[in-house]
């Protein structure tokens, strides 16, 4: 279990909460730095949220239902179809899909996503030394 795997040595409850986590700092993030904290709505950060953490719920059944293997680089692919799934979902639903969002998104998906990963593996690691 390493940064790039699914779970980086936690258990699936623990790195699926984490994986939630993840998108939802990203989307609230993303929700203040637009709309500062005076424009900014639980149900706004939830629609912005939605596509993401549907994205992040398809990756994660997956590997509960052994459709995809825990193996190294599936925390990867979860990272991959969050992304790809909130991105498509956000255009077919008419949400504003601007090519800076589409860049910006998979940067920060990316950086929380394998960061807490990567974090998790060199607290699991040391532990088990």
């Amino acid at each position: 279990a390493g940064p790039f795997s699914a779970t980086a040595g936690l258990s699936s409850t623990v790195a699926l909460v984490a994986d939630i986590v993840a998108v939802l700092a990203f989307t609230l993030v993303g929700s203040l730095s637009h709309n500062g904290t005076d424009g900014f709505s639980i149900g706004g950060w939830l629609q912005t949220s939605w596509p993401f953490i549907l994205g992040l719920a398809v990756g994660w059944a997956l590997l509960y239902t052994g459709k995809l293997r825990r193996a190294p680089g599936t925390g990867v692919l979860l990272l991959g179809g969050t992304w790809l799934i909130g991105i498509v979902v956000r255009s077919l639903v008419n949400m504003s899909v601007a090519w800076g969002f589409v860049i910006t998104s998979l940067i920060f998906l990316g950086i929380v996503m394998i960061g807490w990963r990567l974090i998790a593996s060199l607290v699991t690691r040391r532990a088990r030394s």
